[in-house]
């Protein structure tokens, strides 16, 4: 391969880490709001599977995501 071609080793950025916190938090967040408001109706209950399945992905992965944004942060105090 062309050594002209290959890519620089892309830096670790502090931004990365707390988009996706923000992401998954807020997908946890959604999937909390459509369990605690399911609705009356058969259709409600529908809402109700979609946001417990949301709620556990959210979930685990944002505790995944914190958990790697804490390593980050105490490998790199100063970030």
């Amino acid at each position: 391969m062309d050594p002209s071609l290959q890519s620089e080793p892309r830096p670790d950025t502090p931004a990365a880490g707390n988009a996706l916190l923000w992401l998954t938090g807020t997908l946890a967040l959604f999937g909390g709001f459509l369990v605690a408001v399911p609705g009356r109706e058969a259709a409600g209950r529908t809402w109700l599977w979609v946001g417990l399945v949301l709620l556990v992905v959210g979930g685990v992965t944002f505790a995944l995501a914190l958990r790697s944004r804490l390593s980050y942060l105490r490998e790199h105090p100063g970030d």
